[in-house]
C-alpha cells in the first residue's frame, strides 16, 4: 500500500470536488502563469518559456550567471533527440526513438518490463518466468534460467514484493544489471506455498471473469525468494548464500561500481532487525557489514536507502533509527565513518551527490513543519547550510552541472514565484511571480495552514484550510475534510493552492495531518505500532474539535472522506469517531487488517497470532454499532491491492446493524486505483452525496 499515488487521488476526488471556480465564474485575475524553464541549452544558459498579457508564449535565453534575459525568436522548442526506449506491445518486445519503432522479440510472452543494460547493448526481460538477454546488434537472444513455472518465478516478482518492498513502478521487475553489463543478478521467487486468493468480476461474456492470486495475508506463509548472479550469455547461476527457507525478506540490491559484489539488504519477518551483506558475486559468499535493530519496525521499501560513493570504497546510508530519517556514511567494510545529518528534522530526498567536492544536496523540513528547503553538507558532517529562502516550501531543479537550480516556491498565503539560485545560496534573479493584480489580503485569508497541540500536548498537529468563496463571519458551513493517514504519509504542506481550486461549493475544505505522518519523522510515525487507527483518530478528533470552536464549521454536517487507507480511516472515524463525524465517503477501504497483505501490516501491526487485541480493536468490523452518521462506500469489483471483500464483509456487518445508514457503490472492472474511465462515475457519486447531505 504505498501512499503516494492513493494520497493525490484522494485529493483529486476528495478535496476538490467543486466544478466551478473563482477564476472562472467571477472573472477575476487572481493568479497568472508562472514563466516555465523549458530546457538548459548548456551549463550556463537556459531557454525560459514567458507569457505575454495575451497569454501568449514567446521565448527567452537567459544566462544563469547573471539572470540577464535576451528574447530568442529563432527558438522553436526542445530540439534533443528523443530518448531511446524499451515499450510492450501485444506482448512483444519495441526500441522505440521518436516515432520509429523496431520489433525485438517475435510471439513472445513478456511479464516485466524489459530493461537495457548500463552500455546499452543489450536487453533483459522474462518470459514465462524465465530470465533472457537479447544482443541488439546482432538480435541474438540468450535464456538465462530454464525452471520458470506458474509459481516458480526467475526475475519476475511476487505480488507483495512489487507492492510494498520493490514498487509498481517497476512492474513486477526483479533483476538488476550489474555496471561493467556482463551480468544480472535477480530474484528467484517461489509462491507454491502462498495461499491463493480468488478475485471475480463481470467479465466479457455472461459467465463471469475469475482471476487467482498469490496474495499471503498476515500470518500466511511468504514466498520463498533466491538472490542468483547469472552471466548475460546463460550458464551457471551463483546463488547467494541465504536459506531461502528462513521467514525473511530482501530488499533491492545495489552492485558495488566495479560489478564485483553486491550490497543485499535483509530482513527479518518481525520487519525490526535488518542486515545488511557485502556479496562476492563470482562466489555467492556473503559479509555482514551492518546491523541494525528498532523496538517498532524498520522499513524496507526506502528507495535512496544505500548509495556508492567515492569508487565503492565507501557509501551512504540514510536510516531512521535516531527517531529521524538522517544520512550516515560508511566505509565499504561497513564500519561507520561519520554521522551525515541529524536533528529533529527529516531528511526527505537526496537531490545531487557532488563526489569531486563531496558534498550532498537533500531536501529536509529542518526550517519548517511542513514545508520543504533545500541544503547542502560535507560528507564529513561539516558545513550544513540552506541554499533556499524565506518561510516558503520549495521545489528545486538543478542545471546539468548541478552549478544553478531554478526554485518554484511558495505558502499558503504566497502564490507561487520562481527564482534562479547558484548552489551556493545566492539569489541571482527572480523570474516570475504567479500573483495576478486581483489578488489581495481577502483571497490570501481564504487558505492556511495552522496548528493545533495535540490532546497530550506532545504534538503540533498541521491542518489546512480552504474556505469557500462567498464566506461570511458569523455563518456557520459544512466541513470537508480529505485525508489518508498511513504511517509516514503526508496531507498538509504548506504551499499556495491556486485559487480556482478553491470551491464555491459553499463549504469549508480541510486537510489534517496526525502525529504518524512524515513531517513528525520516526518519532511520531511509533504511535501507530500494533495500533494503526488509535493516535490517529485522537490527533483528528483534536483537530476538528478545534474548527467547530474556533472556526465557523457547522457540528452537524462534518464530512470526513479518503480512499485506501483513507478509506480505512474514514470508516474507523465514522465508528469510533461517530460524535464528531456525521459523514463519511469512503473508496478502497480496508475494514480489517486481517484482510490486507503480510508485509505491510505485519510491519505496524506484527502478526495476529502476536497481537490479537491490536487486530481486534483496529478493525472496523469490530465497531459496526457504533455507526450514527451517513457512511458512503465505493469500491473496484477487480480491486487486486485492497480487495473488495473488505467493503462487502463492512456491509455484512451494517445488514445486521438495526440503524446503520449506508450507501454502497461498486465499480465493475476497476482495480484500486479510480484514475481510470470510472473516475467522472466516482466524482459524480460523490458530488450527489455531498449534494444530499451537506449542501441541504
Amino acid at each position: 500500500m504505498r501512499h503516494s499515488l492513493i494520497k493525490h487521488v484522494l485529493l483529486a476526488a476528495g478535496l476538490l470536488t467543486a466544478g466551478s471556480t473563482y477564476a472562472q465564474q467571477k472573472g477575476k485575475n487572481y493568479v497568472r502563469p508562472l514563466p516555465i524553464v523549458q530546457q538548459w541549452t548548456d551549463n550556463n544558459h537556459f531557454m525560459l518559456i514567458r507569457f505575454n498579457e495575451q497569454q501568449k508564449t514567446y521565448y527567452v535565453k537567459v544566462d544563469a550567471a547573471t539572470g540577464k534575459e535576451l528574447i530568442d525568436s529563432s527558438y522553436k522548442g526542445r530540439r534533443s533527440l528523443p530518448d531511446k526506449k524499451l515499450v510492450v506491445l501485444n506482448n512483444d518486445i519495441y526500441l522505440q526513438q521518436g516515432k520509429k519503432q523496431q520489433q525485438l522479440t517475435h510471439d513472445t510472452l513478456t511479464e516485466a518490463t524489459p530493461v537495457f543494460s548500463p552500455d546499452s547493448n543489450y536487453i533483459a526481460f522474462t518470459r514465462a518466468n524465465d530470465l533472457y538477454t537479447l544482443e541488439l546488434a546482432t538480435g541474438k537472444e540468450s535464456r538465462l534460467t530454464f525452471d520458470g513455472t506458474a509459481s516458480l518465478m526467475n526475475g519476475m516478482a511476487s505480488w507483495v514484493y512489487m507492492e510494498e518492498i520493490l514498487g509498481r513502478q517497476n512492474e513486477g521487475q526483479a533483476f538488476w544489471w550489474s555496471p561493467d553489463s556482463k551480468s544480472i543478478a535477480y530474484f528467484q521467487t517461489d509462491d507454491s506455498k502462498v495461499p491463493e486468493y480468488t478475485i471475480t468480476d463481470v467479465g466479457d461474456g455472461f459467465h463471469g471473469y475469475v482471476e487467482h492470486q498469490r496474495y499471503p495475508q498476515p500470518g500466511d506463509v511468504n514466498p520463498a525468494v533466491k538472490i542468483g548472479v547469472v552471466a548475460i550469455n546463460g550458464g551457471h547461476t551463483q546463488w547467494v548464500d541465504f536459506d531461502k527457507n528462513t521467514d525473511q525478506y530482501f530488499g533491492t540490491p545495489l552492485w558495488s561500481p566495479d560489478s564485483k559484489s553486491l550490497l543485499v539488504q535483509w530482513l527479518n519477518r518481525g520487519q525490526d532487525h535488518y542486515q545488511l551483506y557485502a556479496v562476492k558475486a563470482a562466489t555467492g559468499s556473503k559479509e555482514l557489514l551492518y546491523e541494525e535493530r528498532q523496538s517498532t519496525w524498520i522499513n524496507l521499501d526506502d528507495e535512496e536507502r544505500l548509495q556508492f560513493v567515492n569508487g565503492g570504497r565507501q557509501f551512504i546510508m540514510a536510516s531512521d533509527k535516531s527517531g529521524f530519517r538522517h544520512l550516515y556514511l560508511h566505509n565499504a567494510d561497513g564500519s561507520l565513518k561519520n554521522v551525515i545529518t541529524s536533528g529533529n528534522f527529516v531528511v526527505k530526498t537526496i537531490n545531487y551527490i557532488d563526489e569531486k567536492n563531496k558534498v550532498i544536496y537533500f531536501t529536509c523540513n529542518k526550517d519548517g513543519l511542513n514545508r520543504k528547503d533545500l541544503y547542502r553538507v560535507d560528507f564529513s558532517g561539516q558545513h550544513l547550510k540552506r541554499l533556499t529562502f524565506g518561510p516558503y516550501t520549495h521545489d528545486v531543479k538543478f542545471s546539468p552541472d548541478h552549478q544553478y537550480f531554478t526554485t518554484q516556491y511558495s505558502n499558503s498565503s504566497t502564490p507561487d514565484r520562481l527564482a534562479l539560485v547558484s548552489n551556493t545560496g545566492k539569489i541571482i534573479c527572480q523570474l516570475g511571480d504567479s500573483k495576478g493584480p486581483d489578488f489581495d489580503s481577502a483571497i490570501a485569508s481564504k487558505q492556511r495552514t495552522i496548528y493545533v497541540k495535540s490532546e497530550d500536548g506532545k504534538f503540533d498537529l498541521p491542518v489546512h484550510l480552504f474556505f469557500p468563496a462567498d464566506y461570511k463571519p458569523g455563518k456557520k458551513y459544512p466541513l470537508m475534510i480529505a485525508i489518508y493517514g498511513g504511517p509516514a504519509s503526508s496531507n498538509v504542506q504548506d504551499r499556495f493552492v491556486n485559487p480556482k481550486f478553491l470551491s464555491e461549493d459553499g463549504m469549508i475544505h480541510a486537510s489534517f495531518d496526525h502525529r504518524g505522518s512524515e513531517e513528525f519523522g520516526k518519532v511520531g510515525q511509533n504511535y501507530m505500532h500494533r495500533d494503526l487507527a488509535g493516535w490517529a483518530l485522537k490527533d483528528w478528533i483534536q483537530c476538528l474539535k478545534w474548527l467547530i470552536a474556533n472556526e465557523a464549521v457547522d457540528p452537524d454536517k462534518v464530512c470526513i472522506t479518503g480512499y485506501s487507507f483513507g478509506g480505512y480511516m474514514t470508516c474507523y472515524a465514522m465508528t469510533n469517531g461517530a460524535d464528531y463525524f456525521k459523514y463519511g465517503i469512503a473508496g478502497g477501504s480496508v475494514t480489517d487488517w486481517r484482510m490486507y497483505d503480510s508485509h505491510y501490516t505485519e510491519r505496524y501491526m506484527d502478526t495476529p497470532a502476536e497481537n490479537p487485541e491490536g487486530y481486534e480493536k483496529t478493525s472496523v468490523l469490530t465497531h459496526t454499532d457504533k455507526l450514527k452518521g451517513k457512511l458512503l462506500l465505493m469500491h473496484g469489483v477487480k480491486d487486486d491491492n485492497v480487495h473488495v471483500n473488505n467493503t462487502l464483509s463492512l456491509v455484512n456487518k451494517l445488514e445486521n446493524e438495526e440503524n446503520a445508514n449506508y450507501e454502497m457503490m461498486l465499480f465493475p472492472g476497476n482495480r484500486h486505483g479510480v484514475i481510470t474511465e470510472k473516475i467522472n462515475q466516482y466524482n459524480k457519486v460523490m458530488k450527489q452525496f455531498i449534494a444530499k447531505y451537506l449542501q441541504q
